[in-house]
């Protein structure tokens, strides 16, 4: 008999999500992840609202500062500030290591048998079951397996998902949290309208495929760059010049907390089901290819393949994995293929960006859809389209430009 109903390699936010609720559907779960939890996670910590409402428990303890909306900086230097009036649905920041930790935590209190420090090196598949084996030659059996193990992740590549990710399909990021106390942090992150909430701040211009940021926390700020793989060759130059300029703006000295890198893929896995194994999260590329925002597609997807996992269990058929498929084409692959367009025309050129962020800048509407989607306020494919028919009706040459 297999150890388990499910096996799940990988304990972020996308294994531990569909851990907890096959388990709370009556399955048994075994994660398995390589790290002993709390671990560091290199992120910048935005998550939409819609996350802590999927959610089935409260995350209020480990929230670092209310997010309102966000302003971005063109090129050029131009601020908008993006502000919905209606801020009932605010955002969050939090710190991924207490936020990860959390959601592996509530998974156990669940009835997920959780092992931590179990470095998976082999998988394998049959008609009837799964297996996954340790570097120390521990193995674990189940009906059902989940990857939920990351870009770099063994269960992909072991079972013939993909290879690797090429440079175009994925990005890099630098990441430093500087300790700068609570009231700098509000000096530079509150609300400019004076609402009791934080906005976080993206520059545009100084990668050619991405941005810099600063997102607030409770008494530092986490200050970064992404860039899309393939070109992101001087991302490290580019980085250091922002974040000088910006400290001295600032007038920052803080003590620099920790500085870390990481590497995410931005473009869907073509396949999510291979026999009786799915891929959740960022081991299926459900990461937003213009915002690098993944948490939330991590939580969809491990929401979804609980759901296809109790069909599936319950009758030992693969076949009702499919059901994973259906979802997430219409839930998360719908609103990514959005994103990646307006990603290949607002990162196309420096000129692109400067022109839709001063079409933002002069349009208030326009600064609401933009707050809109990166909030999840709306459907990217509404968005996307209210922009571009507002664009074409106000300011048809740089329309037209943008091609």
């Amino acid at each position: 008999m297999p150890d388990a109903d499910v096996v799940i390699v990988g304990g972020g936010p996308s294994g531990s999500t569909a851990a907890r609720r096959a388990a709370q559907a009556g399955l048994s779960v075994i994660l398995l992840d390589r790290e002993r939890f709390p671990r560091a996670k290199p992120c910048a910590g935005a998550i939409r609202n819609e996350v802590s409402q999927r959610l089935d428990f409260d995350i209020s303890g480990i929230v670092h500062r209310k997010i309102s909306g966000l302003a971005i900086f063109s090129p050029s230097g131009i601020r908008v500030d993006c502000i919905p009036e209606d801020r009932s649905r605010p955002g969050h920041t939090i710190m991924r290591e207490e936020f990860d930790h959390l959601l592996l935590r509530r998974a156990e209190e669940a009835g997920v048998e959780v092992r931590e420090e179990f470095r998976v090196t082999e998988v394998e598949q049959d008609s009837r079951r799964v297996l996954v084996r340790t570097k120390g030659g521990e193995e674990v059996t189940g009906r059902f397996l989940v990857g939920a193990d990351g870009i770099n992740g063994v269960v992909a590549r072991r079972l013939g998902f993909y290879d690797r990710w090429e440079a175009d399909a994925a990005m890099v990021a630098i990441e430093i949290e500087v300790e700068v106390g609570e009231k700098k942090v509000h000096e530079i992150c509150a609300d400019p309208t004076g609402y009791d909430a934080y906005i976080f701040l993206l520059y545009f211009g100084a990668v050619p495929h991405g941005y810099t940021w600063c997102f607030p926390k409770r008494s530092h700020l986490s200050l970064g760059v992404c860039c899309r793989q393939d070109r992101a060759k001087n991302i490290r130059t580019a980085y250091d010049g922002w974040y000088q300029k910006f400290a001295a703006e600032y007038d920052i000295e803080g003590e620099v907390i920790s500085e870390s890198a990481a590497r995410f893929p931005v473009r869907p896995s073509r396949t999510l089901v291979r026999g009786r194994t799915l891929l959740v999260g960022d081991a299926a590329g459900f990461v937003d290819s213009f915002t690098g925002e993944g948490i939330v597609h991590a939580i969809r997807s491990g929401i979804y393949a609980s759901q296809a996992l109790v069909g599936a269990a319950q009758e030992d058929d693969p076949r009702r994995l499919r059901e994973y498929v259906r979802l997430c084409k219409r839930h998360v692959l719908k609103d990514l293929g959005v994103s990646a367009s307006m990603a290949k025309m607002f990162y196309k050129s420096r000129k692109n960006m400067e022109i839709l962020c001063r079409f933002f800048h002069d349009d208030e509407y326009a600064a609401y859809l933009v707050a809109a989607s990166i909030g999840g306020l709306l459907p990217m494919a509404t968005v996307k389209r209210r922009l571009m028919l507002r664009m074409i009706r106000k300011r048809p040459r740089d329309a037209l430009a943008l091609l």
